[in-house]
């Protein structure tokens, strides 16, 4: 397009496929006034473009110059769209509650565009339209809710109409294929349709002649943040209120009130078990895997390997998934107003067993029931909000603590009378600072310290450690039987930051409540334009950046990515617990010291989008670091033992060293294929991955989305807990009626050579 101070042209330019040259431009209207959200729109040798602010559609074929056709688009109509195919146009009108079609012709030797058809409105703000040709004929198909409808282009009459059983697609765009069977009566018809939701991107569905072949759920391919949810325990969530009333009673009352809630329950719950009691035997003895039907909606399993992922996409949506059922999605529901557009989200959190609170960055603030999707609660803040958190209040409840733009904080939910104890939030002030904020009561919030890196580094990104990180230990024990002590801290914080003049990568362990810094390291020689990734659990670190030894030459130093691991002790001396000494409580705004940290690097094959640590019940089973890869979208999990920093350099480990677990370092962390969860599977933009704990301390959930979504369950000490499938259990039941029979038949052979040896004694 080109333009000039009294009007805007419109070009043609034809450029060919097999030279790449391109034909001197070709005027297709002499005066077109196109808004700037609006575009110019071609197809099948068609050309249309919008103007008088949107409301005039204008169109014209490819090759010479001729007055276009103007179109008056009703001012109740919110959307067009427009289709062409050989001689025929369409042009789809859709308003707030119907929508309807208009039929075109060009005339192929004069060029000139008349009407010829005009569909009546049909009920229903999402449709979608597409022209097929076939047979010398062309077929207009039309997608409404629920069902879809053949025309034939020169007719008006329906051809055919597919009614979608149990099912309302509400289409945006569709694309379709018709051609006539046969008997000249019926025709076959296959339409791939995206469909429109609130909050979401969409679906997409594959329809055959009315039936649904298959489906995608495309709209959870933008989810930005994640939040489990525990699913509740049906036998102790029936019987709560019964034990409440026990609790309440003298000793012999509630004596009798359990003994009678014991038999009720037989008579409840006995039939059914002794009902499913053979096929929980002939499962559990043929090693079957068994569909677990038993446990649907807010009930888990007996392993805790169901739980809720309740999802934010970047569209406003809000989604529950069941990461045990393959993912089905429970239930959905729109953040986003359609009034305003939807600017992010601050945080998500559960803030009651059950119940979801989310906080959006424009200031709404939301609980939903976490199992059925019904809006509990809804605020509206002062401002737009700059950072959430979740804390716990004296009153043994749960709230959402919110910092606004405009400097003041807000409990969530409002009302809600919380005693609120002091509050520490951390925030990325700006490129160069990172603000820590106390929030107490109703008092304005206060900065209590700010970190400033040196002169020309930018903060990057910061990262915590995870709410729930159960610590089974607070020593490390030895080969040789001695501890070392970790140095544990609930609020760590790790700032990432980049100079791209000198080219370096430093990570910073900061204190997150007194802003002290605990720990530093620089990297010279890095790419400052790839992202550092960073995570934080328990006592040690982890990150990755990329080192080009050609920015800057260090010795030593290798093109690659780089995978650093650093531990915190309390003391370089074992059986030593530094300055800590034989103190009872510690506090951040106490000088204690800082850390004795053991660090070591790898070379890592493959850039890094994120990490995430397994987590499980009470933290005894060993750790494993999940690696999301760059590129390839899979999820590699390396165990924490091969990070050790306390691995022998240049040497073989000696007797303790073995005895511990230890091995000889090797500078390469090679990606080994049975180490990746997603294995031959081909995922595509993942960006996080979230994990939690089941009822079984060896197995962890994993959940990572941002594109496609991927669960599994992994068990990083294996499945101790749990018998494997290659138990022999009938081996062992034959084993034990064998003995049974046996003593049985041997028992009277004993007593007789028994009693016989004591007559021949006598």
């Amino acid at each position: 397009m080109a333009s000039s101070h009294s009007s805007k042209q419109l070009h043609l330019t034809t450029i060919a496929l097999a030279t790449g040259q391109a034909s001197s431009p070709s005027s297709i209207a002499a005066s077109i006034d196109v808004p700037p959200k609006h575009q110019v729109l071609h197809s099948d040798g068609i050309l249309s473009w919008t103007e008088n602010k949107g409301r005039t559609l204008k169109f014209a074929p490819w090759g010479r110059k001729v007055s276009p056709i103007a179109i008056e688009i009703p001012n109740d109509v919110r959307e067009t769209s427009f289709y062409a195919l050989k001689d025929k146009i369409a042009v789809h009108f859709k308003t707030h509650s119907n929508s309807w079609v208009d039929l075109y012709h060009v005339n192929t030797e004069t060029q000139e565009v008349s009407k010829l058809l005009e569909l009546p409105p049909r009920i229903g703000a999402h449709s979608a339209s597409s022209l097929s040709s076939s047979g010398g004929l062309t077929y207009l198909v039309w997608n409404l809710p629920g069902e879809t409808i053949l025309y034939d282009t020169k007719h008006p009459e329906v051809l055919a109409t597919y009614i979608i059983p149990n099912q309302t697609i509400n289409a945006a765009f569709g694309i379709s294929e018709v051609a006539p069977r046969p008997d000249g009566a019926s025709y076959a018809m296959r339409t791939f349709v995206s469909s429109v939701a609130p909050g979401f991107v969409g679906d997409s569905y594959l329809i055959r002649s009315g039936d649904v072949a298959w489906s995608r759920k495309e709209s959870l391919s933008s989810i930005v943040a994640s939040i489990w949810v525990e699913l509740l325990d049906q036998a102790a969530e029936e019987i709560v209120d019964e034990l409440k009333v026990e609790t309440h009673t003298n000793i012999a009352s509630a004596y009798v009130h359990r003994v009678k809630r014991h038999l009720n329950e037989l008579v409840l719950y006995g039939p059914d078990w002794l009902k499913a009691l053979p096929h929980r035997i002939y499962g559990a003895f043929l090693n079957a895997e068994t569909v677990d039907t038993e446990h649907t909606g807010k009930w888990r399993d007996f392993f805790g390997f169901r739980k809720f992922a309740i999802v934010v996409t970047a569209e406003g949506g809000l989604a529950a998934i069941d990461v045990g059922k393959g993912g089905e999605v429970v239930w959905e529901a729109v953040l986003a107003s359609p009034e305003a557009k939807f600017q992010g989200i601050s945080g998500i959190y559960e803030v009651r067993k059950g119940t979801v609170g989310v906080v959006t960055v424009g200031g709404d603030y939301v609980e939903y029931d976490a199992f059925e999707g019904i809006l509990l609660h809804q605020d509206k803040l002062a401002a737009t909000v700059k950072a959430t958190s979740l804390v716990d209040t004296p009153a043994k409840a749960k709230a959402v603590v919110a910092l606004l733009d405009n400097g003041d904080a807000a409990v969530l939910p409002s009302g809600g009378g919380f005693g609120l104890e002091p509050v520490h939030l951390s925030i990325k002030e700006s490129a160069r600072a990172v603000k820590g904020i106390r929030i107490s009561g109703s008092s304005q919030p206060v900065t209590t310290w700010t970190f400033v890196p040196p002169a020309l580094e930018e903060v990057t990104s910061f990262a915590t450690r995870p709410a729930h990180d159960p610590v089974a230990s607070i020593g490390r024990v030895l080969g040789d039987r001695s501890v070392m002590y970790k140095y544990l801290n609930q609020h760590l914080l790790v700032v990432t930051t980049v100079n791209p003049v000198l080219s370096t990568a430093s990570i910073y362990l900061l204190d997150a409540v007194s802003g002290s810094i605990l720990h530093s390291a620089t990297h010279a020689g890095a790419d400052t334009s790839q992202p550092i990734v960073a995570t934080v659990s328990e006592n040690w670190l982890v990150y990755t950046f990329f080192g080009d030894n050609d920015v800057i030459a260090t010795p030593g130093a290798a093109k690659s990515y780089q995978l650093v691991i650093s531990e915190l002790y309390e003391s370089e001396f074992k059986n030593d617990r530094g300055t800590l000494g034989p103190a009872a409580n510690v506090s951040s705004f106490t000088s204690s010291g800082k850390p004795h940290v053991l660090s070591q690097s790898y070379i890592f094959p493959s850039p890094v989008t994120s990490f995430a640590v397994t987590s499980t019940k009470q933290g005894i089973t060993s750790r494993e670091v999940l690696a999301l890869l760059a590129g390839t979208s899979q999820i590699f999990t390396i165990p924490k033992r091969v990070l050790d920093p306390r691995r022998p350099v240049g040497r073989d480990t000696d007797a303790a060293e073995k005895e511990e677990g230890l091995f000889k370092y090797t500078p390469v962390i090679d990606i080994e294929p049975k180490a990746v969860l997603t294995h031959e599977r081909k995922m595509l933009g993942l960006k996080q991955i979230a994990t939690t704990s089941s009822m079984l301390e060896s197995t962890s959930l994993v959940f990572a989305y941002g594109g496609d979504l991927f669960g599994t369950r992994v068990t990083p000490s294996m499945p101790f807990d749990i018998l494997g499938k290659g138990f022999g259990k009938i081996q062992l039941v034959l084993t034990i009626v064998a003995l049974t029979v046996g003593t049985v038949v041997v028992a009277p052979m004993v007593r007789r050579k028994q009693i016989n040896s004591r007559w021949a004694a006598t």
